[in-house]
């Protein structure tokens, strides 16, 4: 009776129906002092990269030899090398999967579906996992390329990259020397992400992106290489393109293959330096604001995800071509799961021979490391996603995106525990000693992450203002010729203040004066000549009663007079207005207006005028009062209650942390945003004015208001800044419960 060894060898003796595809290309390159051959499909425009013998094993597939002919002519070219037939099996059954070989044997048709179905399964899960990134196949764009070769030629020549690099250096010496000016020439976050620059911003960062993606193209026909796919790409729900380069691989040296994928950031970054210099040198317009954009997208978009290895994007190509580790994140995931196998549940790791031998532990610190830097890149867009949606009620949208994503970064981890346990007698080979300890200690984190009540803030922004202040508004329109008092003044109830002048008003009274007296001389005469002349005496009351009207409208004009002298109301310490917007003029047609405070005297003979928000001269204070005026929003306001701790720090001060707490939180929802605070001032709350010109606030908020010692005289009216509000701790698991809740209505 003939045995399974038996039917193996005769099998290994019969000719194998297998060949190599005679479309592969193949180019032999070192990688850390060893020879491999890098395979391409040219169909389906994989790239894979074999060892020497491998290589070997791979060309003597002629669809003649057998197993055991392929097994002695493989020993006799790599002496003392053996190779067992069931190892040859194994790599052959891998040709095949790879689609690397083709066979004549029947049933091949059921065997290629069944591997394109799993493909596509595989590419719709990475979709699906991946929303904030999601690719759809293009076209072939090596024409494109071939006739825009000339132009990459000359940008990625020697003398125009040592050009380009002088003038990314000299933009970044001039944002750093002038980094103050620079800073306070930026608009708002919810000025530069309103609704109006969402096309915009979104035009630039497509157009950023195809330039990008044609760098990357462009450098790798500069380099001799192949492209032959580019398509369509949804980036953080922008249209943009993407370039596969992977041909790349073909190339022997390291050093080209970097520059091809650094090359995307190179086109970046040379725009967002050209960028730098127009906005910095152009006036306020279209052209300044398309040039923020540029900078804004091009220099974060490199910074966060392109340069840095430890996301998938160019940094981490950059990473495996200089390391000469193809594949680099997917044999640090092994190595790290090889590891925990070991550790968690005591299973042996199996050897591998495509598996890097040395500094295994950095290759699975690496692993940790960007699954972390992916968690906070995550949140930072979806942080950024839900900011640009709330003032727009549109926070369900940036909700929706975060869950998607959120489980995208779960399913896979997920799925491959579920694949590895569902194998029958998996269990039996774990040491139940390390399962134990390993469950009792997922165990405690679960009991930590529920139990375990951790430190709870709420972060809102300020505005400082005095407690109990008078305000002393002008109640006439004039020009301010003298100022008596300073900030820091005692005063008296009635003590002068300061002297407006109003030349129109002085001739308005002048003139009532005179016509007056011309009145009151008509009168006089028609009085002598009533006897004597009955027309006099009809006039009598006609003339009184203009002498009437003429003398209240005195009356009026000499009581807005009087108003010019401003005194004080009560008694009191004198502070400065709070900060009033400057109002934008065009220099070209009117002159500039005055700024900061009337007190100051750099602004005698400004004009003041009791309408609009520069009508107040300053404020009287009791005593040195001051408080913060908090803007909650209403997401957090019922975790706000009185005589909770906060901490603020100033704008204009952060280095000095003011300790203070909630004196009082208001139940009614505030009807209109401080103007300091106000995103149409530039302010973080985002809101907007009402047909009555009144800024209301976008999103439903609350004010509270907290005591503020100005022992450190660093108070001034209308500063703003930062609350941190110090509330009762929560555990995790109530977090979570609290943000689904609020996130998703459970009613029935």
């Amino acid at each position: 009776m003939p045995t399974l060894s038996d039917s193996i060898v005769s099998s290994s003796s019969r000719k194998l129906a297998i060949r190599v595809r005679p479309d592969l290309k193949a180019r032999r390159q070192r990688y850390q002092g060893r020879v491999y051959w890098v395979v391409k499909d040219p169909v389906g425009l994989q790239y894979f990269r074999f060892e020497e013998e491998e290589f070997a094993i791979l060309q003597m597939l002629d669809g003649e030899s057998s197993l055991d002919e392929i097994a002695e002519q493989f020993e006799r070219d790599f002496p003392p090398q053996t190779i067992r037939v069931e190892e040859l099996q194994n790599f052959i059954g891998m040709l095949h999967r790879s689609g690397l070989v083709l066979s004549d044997t029947p049933g091949q048709g059921g065997q290629l579906k069944k591997r394109r179905d799993e493909r596509k399964r595989k590419e719709m899960f990475a979709t699906a996992s991946n929303v904030l990134a999601i690719k759809f196949k293009g076209f072939d764009p090596e024409r494109i390329l071939n006739f825009l070769r000339p132009v990459g030629r000359f940008f990625f020549s020697r003398p125009v990259t040592i050009f380009n690099l002088l003038l990314v250096l000299a933009a970044a010496t001039l944002v750093t020397v002038e980094f103050d000016i620079f800073r306070s020439r930026l608009p708002s976050f919810h000025s530069f992400f309103n609704a109006q620059n969402w096309l915009a911003l979104g035009a630039t960062l497509a157009v950023t992106k195809v330039l990008h993606e044609f760098g990357h193209g462009l450098s790798c026909k500069h380099f001799g290489g192949e492209c032959h796919e580019m398509g369509v790409m949804f980036l953080v729900l922008t249209p943009c393109l993407y370039c596969n380069v992977s041909d790349s691989w073909m190339l022997p040296s390291r050093w080209k293959r970097a520059f091809i994928g650094a090359a995307g950031m190179y086109v970046e970054v040379v725009l967002a330096s050209i960028a730098t210099f127009v906005w910095w040198f152009s006036e306020p317009g279209w052209l300044n604001y398309i040039c923020l954009n540029v900078m804004f997208v091009s220099s974060v978009s490199t910074i966060m995800f392109n340069a840095n290895p430890l996301l998938r994007y160019d940094g981490y190509y950059i990473l495996s071509d200089l390391m000469e580790v193809p594949n680099l994140r997917a044999k640090a995931n092994q190595i790290l799961v090889r590891k925990l196998r070991q550790l968690c549940l005591g299973l042996e790791p199996q050897e591998d021979p495509f598996l890097p031998k040395r500094h295994q532990t950095l290759f699975a610190l690496f692993t940790v490391a960007s699954f972390i830097y992916r968690w906070v890149v995550l949140f930072s867009i979806l942080y950024f996603l839900n900011k640009v949606f709330e003032p727009y009620g549109l926070k369900v949208i940036g909700q929706t995106i975060a869950l998607a994503s959120i489980w995208g970064l779960f399913a896979a981890p997920i799925w491959k525990g579920y694949q590895f346990f569902k194998v029958p007698g998996s269990l039996n080979k774990m040491k139940r000693l390390r399962l134990f300890l390993t469950l009792a200690v997922v165990a405690g984190i679960i009991a930590g992450v529920m139990l375990i009540p951790l430190p709870s803030h709420v972060y809102c922004p300020f505005e400082v203002q005095p407690r109990g202040a008078t305000s002393v508004y002008v109640e006439s329109p004039g020009r301010l010729v003298d100022v008596a008092v300073q900030p820091g003044d005692r005063v008296e109830p009635g003590q002068y203040l300061a002297q407006l002048e109003n030349e129109a008003l002085r001739m308005d009274i002048l003139q009532m004066e005179s016509q007056l007296a011309a009145l009151e001389a008509e009168l006089a005469s028609l009085e002598r000549l009533r006897l004597r002349d009955e027309t006099a005496a009809q006039s009598i009351d006609s003339v009184r009663e203009t002498i009437a009207q003429t003398k209240n409208q005195l009356a009026q004009k000499q009581q807005e007079w009087d108003r010019l002298t401003i005194t004080a109301s009560v008694a009191g310490t004198i502070i400065p207005p709070p900060p009033a917007p400057d109002h934008p003029v065009d220099p070209e047609i009117e002159l500039p207006e005055w700024s900061g405070s009337p007190l100051k005297p750099e602004n005698r003979g400004a004009l003041l005028s009791p309408e609009g928000p520069r009508n107040m001269l300053c404020q009287i204070i009791d005593d040195d009062a001051w408080e913060a005026v908090m803007v909650i929003d209403q997401d957090d306001v019922d975790l706000v209650q009185e005589g909770l701790e906060v901490q603020l720090l100033l704008e204009e001060a952060a280095w000095h942390e003011f300790d203070s707490h909630v004196e009082h939180r208001a139940t009614d929802a505030m009807d209109e945003t401080p103007k300091r605070l106000a995103s149409t001032s530039g302010g973080p709350v985002a809101a907007q004015p009402d047909p009555d010109g009144v800024i209301r606030p976008i999103s439903t908020s609350f004010q509270a208001t907290a005591p503020l010692d100005n022992s450190t005289g660093l108070l001034r009216n209308g500063l703003t800044g930062r609350a941190r509000i110090t509330t009762p701790n929560r555990t995790l698991g109530q977090r979570i419960y609290r943000y689904l809740s609020r996130t998703f209505n459970f009613d029935i």
